[in-house]
């Protein structure tokens, strides 16, 4: 058990995941229209609910953090703010090249004017300004607050963003195979995201917090 909460252990497992989400979005069923590319799409919307649903999860936990700064300094919902707030980061910076990816192969060019991806460098954007902030203000009540806030703008951002060419909500009007996979790949995306925010957690089980 050790081995695998190791950082060995870690990047091992975030192998066998990649490898195991690459196998499933390969092994899934074709969408129709979509054919060949499905893969890669299927493989771009497990990103985007991933690295959605961490940087929610920093957010919620940013909350809490906040709540528990007003009892005690020793604070391990700070850290875990930080851990998945930059684990979102990642993913979501990884979502976008194969976001233009699967808009190349499915719509033969990338439509930059698509105000989907207005939207993804927008939240690109503020995620790393708050990842700067944090950095340059190291107070553990402004970190905390800042990830909370983003997640919210996040949810807003995306609720009323409109969609050109992009379909809305193209897996709940997809076949039970093809949403059954595609869960599975986000399973293990998930997985993953969990792993890598472990990891930036330094393996610690708690962590001293001074204001």
């Amino acid at each position: 058990m050790r081995r695998l909460l190791s950082r060995e252990g870690i990047g091992v497992s975030l192998v066998v995941l990649a490898a195991a989400a690459l196998l499933l979005a390969w092994a899934a069923p074709n969408d129709v229209t979509l054919a060949g590319t499905s893969k890669v799409v299927y493989l771009h919307g497990a990103l985007v609910w991933t690295s959605l649903l961490t940087l929610t999860a920093a957010g919620v936990a940013g909350l809490a953090a906040l709540v528990a700064m007003r009892f005690k300094r020793d604070n391990v919902m700070h850290a875990w703010t930080l851990a998945l707030g930059r684990t979102g980061l990642i993913f979501w910076a990884a979502y976008i090249p194969v976001s233009l990816l699967a808009s190349r192969m499915a719509w033969n060019a990338v439509f930059l004017a698509e105000p989907r991806y207005t939207t993804a460098f927008r939240v690109l954007a503020a995620g790393i300004i708050v990842q700067v902030m944090v950095w340059l203000v190291n107070r553990p009540i402004v970190s905390s607050g800042l990830h909370a806030v983003l997640a919210g703008a996040i949810w807003e951002l995306l609720l009323t963003t409109p969609s050109l060419l992009h379909p809305n909500n193209p897996i709940l009007r997809s076949t039970p195979s093809i949403q059954f996979f595609f869960g599975l790949i986000v399973l293990a995306c998930g997985v993953a995201a969990l792993q890598v925010a472990r990891l930036m957690l330094g393996l610690a089980p708690r962590a001293r917090i001074s204001e």
